[in-house]
């Protein structure tokens, strides 16, 4: 074009400047839209599930509601398949009514729908056909949140929060009085209430399921995951709470049920035999046989965790009381130390000076933050694939600074008055210009190919590593708010995959601006001595710019990283 129909050099450059321009903008597009699709699919599973519609509203303020309930219940032929499995009759036409203010006890064998009546009860499901009733009006016609606030449940692992005792009461009724709360409710029990006993954990659910005044009391296998000790306590507390109120017990205890006014035994969804304790244990029941049972394995597998003495039921409560005193005074000690707190306090007979000068520590330690050639040292397995990859980085950073040279030589060809020598510098150009683009294009692939596969090998055994060491700490670790189930599960899902950064394609794009200036840097002070250092200056005024957003940045994404593990925590225990 500039030797046959005379066009100039610099609409030569315009034109190969607006291709590549646009061709640069093309190339950094494609690689996005992976992340839209992305967001595509993840935005279509979201809105399935917010725009599903649930038979059993939760949140519907349709259904009546009963003025002044007295906790009668019925259920009357009710049959019911759980929906993933149509064939399979869990209840099987279940007929039974229970008057208000009545203890009722269901028995049977695992499966034979004992949680399931619950939780028709509850509605949490629709039963298949029959009824559901409560003082005489189904269910599905009562307000679903009125009928959930009139029933209360106690369930086999009571749901508690991190948080104090009183804030546990107060989810059960929220406008509980201060004279309501006496001394010692102000103290944290731990996620999961660890820092209780599980007799501890029982009376405070059955404390806050009371809390509203329910008329209707289920007690799901409440006493079955506790020492002998510990459910009579409980016992107690549950025979107190039923007073006066419908109570439906399902037990696996049969020990804990003698008292109920009726016991009734399912047994493949259908009830089979009912009547009092006294009533059937005088028949050749299965109720009876399942009494016998219970009492010879008791007697070949006695309980080996009762507390008889009454003096280590003392230490062991003296250990315990520390323990929630030490979660109070620090909930933020490092891990090393963390352990050696949690073992002295645990221990009765530590004397109180060790204990005074582990706390000191605990307070004045201060944990390391890791640097990248600790990262680099734990990668050491990958170097093999690391150093290629570096190596093709620091190439591919010099493209740019061998595409300006290429480009100046362009120039000049297309500027020689010489037609021939026009001719002949374009297509040495030419064949320069695509060496440099295959070249670019290898390094380019096999840097990202190697980088990615050190870094998914770091990833795996990050990881295992991690929840390996998570599973060998002492009881203590998990007292910490900072090590609750939802952040360290938050740590392997997130932050191990994070480390990652470290030897990935962003350190490859570290390293391929750095030779990049470096070379830039070089091949302008070499060409143009007097330009360089307007160019260097310009440059310096964008990498200070580029610096300072990328420290605001840094700051909002670990405010955001603490409000992330937050909520994990919480969905966590509930």
């Amino acid at each position: 074009l500039v030797i046959e129909q005379g066009v100039s050099p610099g609409t030569v450059f315009a034109t190969f400047w607006a291709v590549m321009g646009g061709a640069i903008a093309l190339g950094q597009a494609v690689p996005q839209m992976g992340a839209i699709m992305g967001a595509r699919n993840a935005a279509t599973r979201i809105f399935q599930i917010i725009d599903r519609k649930p038979e059993i509203d939760s949140q519907s303020s349709s259904g009546s509601k009963i003025d002044k309930p007295n906790g009668e219940l019925e259920f009357r032929d009710v049959h019911f398949s759980y929906p993933t499995r149509p064939d399979t009759k869990v209840l099987d036409g279940i007929s039974v009514k229970i008057p208000a203010g009545k203890s009722y006890a269901f028995v049977g064998h695992s499966g034979c729908g004992k949680s399931t009546l619950l939780g028709l009860l509850l509605r949490f499901y629709e039963q298949s056909s029959g009824k559901v009733l409560v003082d005489g009006v189904p269910v599905n016609e009562l307000n679903l949140r009125w009928l959930r606030q009139t029933i209360a449940v106690v369930s086999q692992e009571p749901v508690l929060f991190a948080t104090t005792i009183e804030e546990n009461l107060r989810l059960g009724q929220a406008d509980i009085s201060a004279e309501d709360m006496e001394r010692g409710y102000k103290t944290r029990i731990g996620e999961g209430g660890v820092q209780l006993s599980g007799g501890q954990k029982q009376r405070l659910a059955i404390a806050r399921a009371l809390a509203r005044d329910p008329k209707v009391l289920l007690l799901d296998e409440a006493t079955s995951a506790l020492d002998t000790e510990s459910e009579r306590l409980v016992q107690h507390a549950i025979d107190k709470a039923s007073a006066g109120r419908t109570t439906l017990t399902i037990a696996h205890r049969l020990s804990t049920i003698r008292n109920a006014d009726c016991i009734v035994v399912l047994d493949h969804g259908k009830i089979i035999e009912s009547g009092t304790h006294d009533d059937l244990m005088k028949l050749d029941s299965v109720y009876k046989q399942l009494v016998k049972a219970q009492e010879i394995e008791k007697a070949h597998h006695p309980d080996e965790v009762v507390i008889e003495s009454p003096k280590l039921r003392r230490m062991s409560s003296l250990s315990r009381r520390s323990t929630l005193d030490s979660s109070n005074a620090s909930t933020t000690t490092p891990l090393s130390n963390r352990k050696r707190l949690s073992r002295a306090l645990s221990n009765a007979s530590a004397s109180e000076k060790i204990l005074a000068e582990i706390k000191e520590e605990a307070e004045q330690h201060n944990v390391r933050s890791a640097g990248i050639c600790e990262i680099l040292r734990f990668a050491r397995h990958e170097w093999h694939l690391l150093i290629f990859a570096l190596v093709a980085s620091i190439l591919k950073g010099f493209t740019f600074p061998a595409f300006s040279i290429l480009y100046g030589r362009m120039f000049m060809s297309l500027s020689q008055p010489d037609n021939e020598e026009k001719l002949n510098g374009a297509q040495w150009n030419a064949i320069y210009f695509t060496i440099l683009g295959v070249s670019a294009g290898l390094v380019t692939f096999f840097g990202g190919f190697l980088l990615g596969w050190a870094g998914e090998s770091l990833t795996y055994r990050l990881r295992s590593k991690l929840f390996a060491h998570i599973l060998k700490q002492d009881g203590g670790y998990f007292d910490s708010l900072e090590h609750a189930s939802g952040k360290l599960t938050t740590r392997l899902a997130t932050d191990a995959p994070n480390i990652r950064a470290a030897i990935d394609q962003r350190l490859a794009d570290v390293l391929q601006s750095i030779s990049a200036i470096l070379s830039g840097i070089a091949i302008a002070f070499s060409y143009g001595p007097k330009m360089a250092p307007i160019g260097l200056l310009t440059a310096l005024a964008l990498i200070s710019a580029q610096t300072i957003i990328a420290q605001y940045l840094k700051r909002r994404s670990h405010a955001d990283a603490m409000m992330v593990t937050e909520p994990s925590r919480v969905s966590g225990v509930s």
